[in-house]
């Protein structure tokens, strides 16, 4: 088989990339389709459907080199199609020939609806286009997206350039990238991009990916690369312990640790702390991306006000870990911005380096006369005159500025302008009476800080997936500058069918550091009555569990999701802690009804990844519908009312979403709200 395939290979090269002798009206390309039969395979008729011919049939004629082709003309486009083989359509047309392409001049594959994958021909050279742009128009003019692709088709391949432009000024690009694609030997997809920060004139992000299929196999290799400041926030985690020591006779219940880790989440059970009898300590120890962070423990349900000197009992700090020396204790603490302060921490990284560049600039106002600007801290005894933190003018930009290198850590300093020390570097600038240094991370009674982390000039991620007929596995590797190391791995099968004709779904996902989740899903567990489906979806996390269950009746699909924590501790069951619960209905293919309600806005916001609500509200209902429009395509309308407050019925906001199609390559999109009052306007236009 695997000879088979190669020699099929050889033949479509040496004669797939030839016409046949055929003139076409101006405008159109002579295309051929060929299909080269398997050896000793016994071919009756082979024809020709697609969206060429509206999925009719165009007869494929035997060639005296065995094959079956036609040629045809077409109009530059993309088109989708199948070879109708002995009166049968192929499934798959990327692995329905003995686990290989059944067209080796493919220009990739897409699904075709029914389970399986049409194959794709990118016919000529043709230029194609989509700008997609929203604003805001009421109560103030805002830019929400303003995004213009462009695709550029040759030879079957695409290179498309994607430019999104700056909310706060619709003529200025903030990222332009460029992304190349196309299928060679109908059986290696290739695909890459570069994209670039286009204010800064940076480069951010690159991938290469490869994939493959053969013998019923798919495999995927993908290669990615950031380069800093755009790391991604999933990067290298390292174990970092939190503790807190009560005094002798303090009674503690509970202990949170919460910071701009976890979204500042007082009750997040993944930062909550457990009690140690041996040692009389609470700790928990999480996995954080190397950084600065900000946090403050939550004690008994209670925030402190300042953590370097609320301990309930004691009047210390209240974590141990942090430096006691009053020298260099109050690096440690920065202002929270409520009269109060949080402890800080710099994450240390696996590639550490003894020294990091920091640069350090002041802006004067255009009529501020400025003849010298010294950095001033705690990395130079604070001189102020020292000739090593002295900033120089740049013409170019109208800034002063100074690069140190300074040690990884919280690092506190003032300016020293024309002679004279700030007082406050958040509020006396000698002009605006506003921030002294724009880059400033935050104050300590009037000191600016800055939170030195360890540097990353680089970030390579790999990802190879194996798919093979309902099973996948994918594996994740990443380079944090010191190696190639393990990051995670996925797990799935899917259509497992045990016993009585039930099908289910299983997920299973595995860090570095141990296991995360296991997850059931099964559509149809058995019929309740009446025609009335059940299944139901099950994640079993490591700090939670969520159960779905999914009811179908009569064209009728309906799921309701319960979000919650089963607390088990050994052979203990505790009680169930119920976040929320969202309930869908689809009532056909254009009505459908979606509730959700949080009993824990927090944690439903915090599995959702999504700022959903706001204020006090904590649920919503959406209804859509839709109807026809013109082009052969629909409008469709979602209305979401979101409810607030202690009423039952105290509604906070209500949002109208829209989409209504104007002409076959334009599609306005409307947003609005009467309780705002708030109105959005945008267009999705494809040339």
């Amino acid at each position: 088989m695997r000879r088979a395939i190669v020699w099929a290979v050889i033949w479509a090269l040496a004669f797939g990339l030839t016409a046949w002798s055929v003139e076409c009206p101006e405008g159109k390309v002579p295309v051929t389709f060929r299909y080269i039969p398997l050896p000793n395979e016994e071919i009756h008729s082979v024809s020709l459907r697609g969206t060429f011919n509206d999925w009719g049939e165009w007869t494929m004629e035997v060639q005296p080199d065995g094959s079956w082709a036609i040629t045809v003309c077409l109009e530059p486009g993309t088109y989708e199609y199948k070879f109708f083989i002995n009166g049968q359509w192929p499934k798959d047309m990327s692995t329905g020939r003995g686990g290989g392409p059944v067209d080796f001049e493919a220009d990739g594959y897409v699904d075709d609806g029914f389970g399986g994958k049409n194959a794709v021909r990118k016919v000529g050279t043709f230029l194609e286009g989509e700008w997609k742009f929203k604003m805001k128009l009421i109560p103030s003019q805002e830019l929400s997206y303003n995004i213009l692709t462009l695709t550029y088709t040759f030879s079957g391949y695409e290179l498309k350039s994607i430019t999104k432009y700056d909310p706060a000024d619709p003529l200025a690009a903030t990222e332009q990238a460029f992304e190349f694609s196309g299928l060679a030997l109908g059986m290696v997809s290739l695909k890459s991009g570069v994209y670039f920060d286009y204010e800064a004139v940076a480069y951010k992000h690159t991938f290469v990916e490869g994939k493959a299929s053969f013998m019923g196999v798919t495999l995927t290799a993908k290669a990615e690369h950031w380069a800093d400041p755009y790391l991604p926030d999933d990067r290298c985690p390292v174990p970092v312990t939190f503790r807190y020591v009560p005094a002798p006779g303090e009674t503690v219940t509970s202990v949170n640790v919460a910071g701009d880790f976890d979204g500042w989440n007082p009750s997040d059970p993944d930062t909550a702390m457990t009690y140690d009898p041996a040692t009389g300590e609470w700790s928990v120890t999480l996995y954080l991306t190397p950084g600065p962070i900000r946090y403050k423990y939550v004690i008994n349900g209670s925030w402190p006000n300042d953590m370097q000197t609320d301990h309930p009992v004691t009047g210390g700090p209240l974590d141990p870990d942090l430096p006691t020396d009053p020298g260099a204790a109050y690096l440690y603490y920065m202002d929270d911005g409520f009269g109060g302060k949080n402890a800080v921490r710099v994450i240390r990284g696996a590639c550490r380096k003894p020294t990091v560049a920091v640069t350090f600039r002041y802006i004067p106002t255009s009529d501020e006369t400025v003849t010298s600007v010294n950095v001033a801290g705690d990395f130079d005894n604070w001189n102020p005159s020292d000739p090593d933190t002295a900033m120089t003018y740049d013409p170019a930009t109208g800034e002063w500025s100074v690069t140190l290198y300074l040690t990884s850590g919280p690092h506190q300093y003032k300016y020293v302008i024309n002679g004279a020390w700030v007082g406050n570097m958040a509020t006396d600038h000698p002009v605006s009476g506003g921030p002294v240094d724009p880059d400033a991370e935050g104050y300590y009674y009037g000191n600016a800080v800055r939170l030195v982390s360890d540097p990353m000039p680089s970030y390579m991620r790999y990802t190879l997936t194996a798919e093979w007929e309902n099973f996948k596995g994918t594996v994740r590797f990443e380079d944090c500058c010191c190696g190639i190391v393990f990051k995670d791995l996925t797990l799935t099968v899917s259509d497992i069918s045990l016993c009585c004709g039930i099908a289910y779904d299983a997920e299973l996902y595995f860090t570095k550091h141990g296991f995360q989740h296991l997850r059931f899903t099964a559509d149809s567990l058995f019929e309740l009555c009446c025609g009335i489906g059940f299944g139901v979806d099950v994640v079993f996390g490591v700090n939670y569990k969520q159960i779905t269950p999914k009811f179908s009746w009569d064209g009728i699909d309906a799921c309701l999701h319960v979000y919650g924590d089963l607390q088990v501790n050994g052979t203990a069951v505790g009680g169930l802690e119920l976040y929320g619960f969202k309930l869908r209905c689809d009532l056909g293919d254009c009505y459908w009804l979606e509730i959700l309600h949080a009993f824990n806005v927090t944690k439903i916001e915090e599995i959702f990844s999504a700022d959903i609500f706001h204020d006090r509200e904590f649920e919503y209902v959406k209804l859509g519908t839709c109807g026809p429009a013109c082009c052969g395509d629909n409008w469709d309308l979602t209305v979401t009312v979101f409810f607030g407050g202690g009423s039952l019925f105290d509604i906070t906001r209500i949002w109208l979403d829209m989409n209504i199609p104007l002409a076959e390559a334009i599609k306005l999109v409307v947003n609005f709200s009467p309780t705002i009052p708030e109105i959005c306007f945008g267009w999705t236009w494809t040339f």
